[in-house]
């Protein structure tokens, strides 16, 4: 509990981009914001001290968190126990489009764009963050801090699109009957209304873990004087 409140700390003050921590989970104690926002929704599965579990397609879901649908950041700490083929992590039109963010045997994957390196473990946690600024319509997906996808989203594919910009967590669409899913567990999910900068998402580091590289901008410092511390591409064809 001592860490992730001290890195909600870090991530209120620290980033350069000016994205504001908006909504904060940590599922080893509830489903609820610690912020005060909207709170999770489990579809199944169960929350104890060691996080959410989930069977395939028992996630999470989440609505009326984004003021901007697509200009945000999303951090998710989780595993997957079956990571061969396509398991999806975020879903974005309410289980309606095959479109989202994949793990691809092993890989970080945002279907139909494209995919990084293998960088997935079965049952390890991840620390898995993907931003998508509504300026550039620059779509970027990162894994413990390293930088895995990148790509322009003029086609708004990672903009949440169904009503109350519905998130999915660990949930697939309809389109493949819902079988590219996996079981699995997570322990943190937060959101940001921006997009992070990748040596924003550097200092966020992995699961679980501080900031300890780094020097906040004297923005940054101000802030917290006034006391703001209280608070590579792979095509995939479908049969």
């Amino acid at each position: 509990m001592i860490k992730t409140t001290l890195l909600v700390l870090f991530s209120l003050v620290m980033t350069a981009s000016g994205a504001t921590l908006t909504d904060n989970y940590v599922l080893s104690s509830s489903l609820n914001d610690t912020l005060g926002g909207p709170s999770l929704v489990a579809d199944g599965g169960t929350q104890s001290a060691t996080g959410y579990s989930f069977t395939a397609n028992q996630g999470l879901n989440l609505s009326s968190a984004l003021s901007n649908s697509g200009d945000y950041s999303i951090l998710m700490d989780f595993s997957f126990s079956t990571l061969s083929g396509f398991r999806k992590i975020l879903d974005f039109q309410n289980r309606t489009s095959d479109g989202g963010l994949y793990d691809l045997n092993t890989s970080l994957n945002f279907f139909p764009v494209g995919t990084g390196p293998g960088v997935f473990s079965p049952d390890v946690l991840a620390r898995v963050v993907l931003t998508r600024d509504s300026g550039t319509n620059t779509v970027t997906g990162y894994v413990n801090g390293a930088q895995q996808i990148v790509f322009n989203d003029s086609g708004s594919s990672a903009v949440f699109g169904a009503t109350n910009n519905i998130i999915r967590f660990f949930e697939d669409d309809f389109n493949t009957a819902q079988n590219e899913a996996s079981a699995g567990r997570a322990t943190e999910i937060q959101i940001y209304n921006g997009a992070l900068t990748s040596a924003d998402v550097r200092l966020l580091g992995g699961p679980g873990e501080i900031p300890t590289t780094g020097v906040p901008e004297p923005a940054a410092l101000t802030l917290v004087g006034f006391g703001l511390l209280s608070l590579g591409l792979v095509r995939r064809l479908k049969a």
